[in-house]
């Protein structure tokens, strides 16, 4: 495990990710034409659209994008886990690892396959807010006099916590009344829909969060 305890590693695979997700969306939505036409907007489209087989053009590359990029996250998961001190950097690498294969799921699973494409996606909203949560209490519980991160930097973590669980919020509170929340069929879709807003959400703050503890290591 010494090779994953390197926060080289944490630094380089933190940005191949960031940069891996951020082709894995913006080219597919660049040439994106929905069933109806019409292009794609972050403000009513799910990120997850982008790889729906048989609608988006390029949905290889969304789909790839999403299984590298979850492999990123379980080395990040990994190294972070082994180069922060405490008990919860533990706890945020087993988090972690979950999140990352759950992500890579996201993409063998697309939008086509709904029931498993749920059942990943919703790991990785679940996984994703407990693995930054973790994360960002071992960083702020530091005990050593050279915190690896500064400890303020765990404060950055509490925006995509705060982003994942206002999703979650909105899915429990469709889900009551047993809708499918992630399936598109038949949606007659708002100019501006805050559930995809919201998915947006997360996905902005978890590469901010990613990001800022990538430079400052």
């Amino acid at each position: 495990m010494d090779f994953f305890a390197q926060p080289e590693l944490f630094k380089f695979t933190s940005l191949t990710g960031v940069f891996i997700g951020l082709i894995g969306v913006i080219v597919p939505s660049l040439v994106y034409r929905g069933t109806k036409g019409e292009k794609y907007s972050f403000l009513n489209h799910y990120i997850s659209e982008l790889g729906e087989t048989g609608v988006s053009k390029l949905d290889w590359v969304f789909n790839l994008g999403m299984m590298l990029a979850g492999i990123c996250i379980v080395i990040v998961s990994l190294s972070l886990g082994l180069v922060l001190p405490g008990f919860w950097a533990k706890a945020g690498l087993v988090l972690g690892v979950a999140t990352g294969i759950a992500l890579s799921m996201v993409g063998v699973f697309p939008m086509n396959k709904i029931k498993y494409h749920t059942i990943a996606a919703v790991a990785f909203f679940r996984g994703g807010l407990l693995m930054v949560l973790l994360f960002s209490l071992a960083i702020v519980l530091q005990s050593s006099e050279n915190p690896l991160v500064p400890r303020a930097l765990g404060l950055v973590g509490m925006v995509p916590v705060l982003a994942f669980g206002m999703f979650l919020g909105l899915m429990w509170s469709v889900r009551k009344e047993d809708r499918e929340t992630l399936d598109t069929n038949e949606l007659v879709r708002p100019k501006v829909w805050k559930f995809a807003v919201s998915e947006w959400s997360i996905y902005f703050s978890f590469v901010l969060w990613i990001l800022v503890l990538a430079l400052a290591v």
